[in-house]
């Protein structure tokens, strides 16, 4: 996503306010009982995302000691196939840019293998001024690994009844409501 999407001609020509990430093998575990956009907007945040993680960054320790004077992320990597980010503040902040450009630069962002969610949560430290939030009051999966409401980290559950779904990821949308792993079959074929 830092290294193409971001760039994408679709994603610069139509000036869209916001980007949100949701992957296809990504879900909501249950009702989301605000509208994300209109909470991201009025609370004039830059960027908001669901989990975090941890993984080594030490291809880019160099960037981020010469950018934030440190060799660590404070709050590790961003479990970033859930997210949203006001593009402004990614086109704009001349910070943030100089880090991207770093890691685009010579492809070195896909030669050491960075990932999005380490480049992410590098750019919200980066940023003095950005206004991020960590909401942990939407229960989300991606794949197998699980949030429910108000956990802070993400589990694992192996929900062989999910895989088997997903099957039909073109013709219903499939919801496992909280870790239980029960199932909801939302039909979006056309009839």
């Amino acid at each position: 996503w830092t290294y193409d999407v971001f760039y994408h001609p679709a994603i610069i020509r139509r000036k869209y306010e916001y980007l949100m990430r949701m992957d296809d093998d990504s879900y909501f575990m249950d009702h989301i009982k605000m509208d994300i956009f209109n909470y991201t907007y009025n609370a004039k945040l830059d960027y908001i995302y669901r989990c975090v993680y941890y993984e080594s960054i030490a291809p880019m320790v160099p960037i981020v000691h010469r950018l934030l004077n440190k060799t660590n992320l404070q709050n590790g990597c961003i479990y970033n196939n859930f997210f949203v980010i006001r593009l402004k503040w990614f086109y704009e902040s001349k910070q943030v840019q100089t880090f991207v450009r770093e890691l685009i630069r010579d492809d070195f962002m896909l030669r050491q293998y960075i990932g999005d969610g380490c480049a992410h949560a590098a750019m919200l430290e980066i940023d003095k001024q950005v206004k991020a939030q960590f909401l942990t009051n939407i229960s989300y999966g991606h794949n197998f690994h699980l949030m429910p409401s108000g956990h802070v980290f993400w589990a694992f559950r192996a929900e062989t009844k999910f895989y088997e779904e997903i099957k039909n990821a073109c013709h219903q949308l499939t919801v496992l409501r909280s870790s239980k792993g029960i199932l909801t079959r939302i039909n979006v074929t056309a009839t």
